[in-house]
């Protein structure tokens, strides 16, 4: 089982949509970063996950609301 390197959150769960692999990070926390420099459409991404509750207002992922896979 892999996980990010930034945050350790569990890469590539399907019932987690900021799992997804970013060349070894997840998607929770390039996505942020990215935002954060200005690439609009992170920034566009970040802003419908705060606002559909996957993110904190700051944009920082929440953790995973489903049982994270065993090993």
């Amino acid at each position: 089982m892999q996980t990010c390197g930034i945050c350790g959150r569990v890469l590539n769960v399907e019932a987690d949509p900021l799992s997804g692999d970013c060349g070894g990070d997840c998607w929770g926390c390039i996505g942020l970063i990215e935002a954060k420099h200005g690439w609009q459409q992170s920034v566009d991404f970040v802003a419908a996950e705060i606002a559909s509750g996957l993110r904190d207002a700051d944009g920082k992922p929440k953790p995973p609301e489903q049982p994270l896979p065993k090993s």
